[in-house]
Formats: C-alpha cells, structure tokens, sequence
C-alpha cells in the first residue's frame, strides 16, 4: 500500500513540475515581450529587435509570435532596410493570414514598393497583386463614406485604414502613409 502512495505522490508531483514549467515557457514569451516593448518606450529599437526575434525564434507557436514578426519587419521598414523588410512582411502575410497586421503589412509592402527607385519585375507584380487583394472584396457603406480599421503595433505605431469606395487610405501615427486607388 504504501509502494501505491509513493508511486501516486511521485507521479503527481512529476506532473506538477512539467506543468509548472509549461507555465514558465509561456510566461518566458511574455517576459521577452514586454521587455522589447520596454526597450520601444526607451528608444532602444536595436535591443528590441534582439527581443522579438529571440521571441520568434523560441516560442514560435506564441500568439506572441505574430505580433513579433510584424515588430522586426516594422523595424526593417524603419531602418530602409527593404529587402529585409519585403522578406518579413511578406512571411508575416503568409504565415499569420488571419492577422489583424496582415492588412497592415500590406500596406508597408505596397509602400515600400513605391520607395524604391527601380523595382525588379517580381516587386512590380507584387505590387499589382497586393493592389487587386485590398479592393478584391466588396464595401458595403451604410450612413457612413468610409468604414474603418485600427491597429497599435508592438512599435508603439498607430495605424488606421479607411475604405472609401475609390480608394483606400492607411494612415500611420495620424499622418497619411498611403493611398490606394483602384
């Protein structure tokens, strides 16, 4: 009997350990969040960067993750670092189709296309494509000439997205970032 209660105390004490320790994962991405986030508030982005990726890279499956992928191509965009930063928008689209950044992200790709002195062929056709998805789905305005969308980054930048029925604005910190026509 007591061989029983041994063995039951040491399984359920193992138990508690592994989920203790899933616990402490979770909290891990957390703690490289906010601590980013801190390094944002402190104009520190290069310190950041090394957080979010550190995040990425170590708690993938995080719904911290997403948010992490959108802060390094932001910091990409940032720095004119273009190339990097079309790679990262473009993974953030793809894995995180669902994201409330991913509109965003678009927006930064189309904008960042525009910067470019001489876009290559495949940049001038994303370009086009981004362009055809952000008017491929049908506004319906009711009392109103525009609806809207916000959006606060892990940068601390403050988007807003207002779909008129000709165009489309995506404004970034209060000032106008981009304006789409059809």
């Amino acid at each position: 009997m007591r061989k029983i209660r041994h063995l039951f105390l040491f399984i359920v004490g193992l138990s508690v350990v592994f989920s203790a320790h899933g616990l402490c994962a979770g909290g891990d991405a957390r703690a490289r969040y906010n601590a980013a986030v801190r390094y944002i508030k402190l104009k520190q982005p290069d310190f950041a960067l090394m957080e979010f990726r550190s995040l990425l890279r170590e708690f993938p499956k995080s719904p911290l993750a997403q948010k992490s992928s959108f802060a390094i191509a932001e910091y990409y965009y940032d720095n004119k670092m273009y190339n990097d930063a079309i790679k990262s928008f473009t993974g953030h689209v793809k894995d995180y189709p669902d994201s409330k950044a991913g509109i965003f992200a678009k927006a930064y790709l189309l904008k960042i296309i525009e910067e470019i002195k001489d876009p290559a062929w495949e940049e001038k056709r994303l370009f086009e494509d981004i362009q055809k998805d952000f008017f491929s789905k049908p506004l319906f305005l009711l009392f109103k000439e525009y609806k809207e969308a916000s959006y606060k980054s892990p940068l601390q930048n403050k988007f807003k997205i207002r779909y008129y029925i000709d165009n489309i604005e995506v404004y970034r910190n209060g000032q106008l970032f981009i304006k789409i026509t059809q």
